[in-house]
């Protein structure tokens, strides 16, 4: 099976392990992709809608890969049971629900070897409650797919709590330290981003302006991080 950028830099980033749980795997192509490459022995495929999960079965099947992948349809982390919190992964999600994910299931998180996460949109979300709750970032990494950006995160609990600069929530501090062949095209992104959204919120109610103030303050913080490039 061939992987697209984003789903093959996921499936790069998961450590060699006994079980994989992908969390909302819509297709389990990952699941189907790890078992294949033998980086995991066993993989449960989950998410919260039948429909996916009946795709998923059929794919599975397929590749003849049903005793290797158990799929199951429930809530997050709801369909890990005892000792299967090897690695798990949620991705192609909002920052918001992956963090909503990770909240309801902390002690099931905690025990995890490996948290490979990649939220569609609203990443300062999830590195913000990772800093907050004892997530230590590890590895992270940019994949380009047409034209977009986008990251990967590996994070695993050390319990100790982490206060960082609010560029980090946006992009992930790793990302410099190794120099990502894709990070200053990500922020040059970005900062064309905001500056849509700084210019759409010129003419708006005051209750506003300190929201456009943020962002303002959070663009020159990206234009100073592109000088350190």
């Amino acid at each position: 099976m061939k992987l697209p950028g984003r789903l093959k830099l996921i499936a790069h980033m998961v450590p060699e392990c006994n079980i994989v749980c992908d969390v909302g795997t819509d297709h389990a192509y990952i699941p189907i992709y790890l078992v294949n490459n033998k980086k995991c022995k066993k993989a449960i495929a989950s998410d919260i809608r039948p429909g996916p999960i009946n795709i998923a079965k059929k794919n599975i099947e397929e590749y003849g890969l049903l005793d290797s992948i158990e799929t199951r349809i429930g809530n997050g982390l709801d369909t890990i049971k005892e000792n299967e919190e090897d690695v798990i992964i949620i991705a192609g999600m909002g920052g918001i629900i992956i963090k909503d994910i990770l909240e309801r299931g902390i002690d099931k998180a905690k025990k995890a070897n490996a948290l490979i996460l990649q939220p569609m949109y609203a990443i300062e979300v999830v590195h913000e409650w990772l800093c907050s709750n004892g997530f230590e970032v590890y590895d992270e990494k940019l994949a380009r797919e047409e034209k977009k950006i986008y990251d990967v995160i590996a994070a695993k609990w050390t319990g100790k709590i982490q206060k960082k600069d609010i560029l980090y929530h946006h992009i992930g501090e790793k990302l410099f330290e190794k120099k990502d062949p894709l990070l200053k095209l990500h922020i040059q992104n970005k900062i064309r981003q905001l500056d849509k959204i700084i210019n759409e919120m010129e003419n708006m109610k005051k209750r506003d302006l300190e929201k456009r103030k943020e962002y303002i303050n959070l663009k020159e913080k990206y234009e100073k991080a592109l000088t350190t490039i």
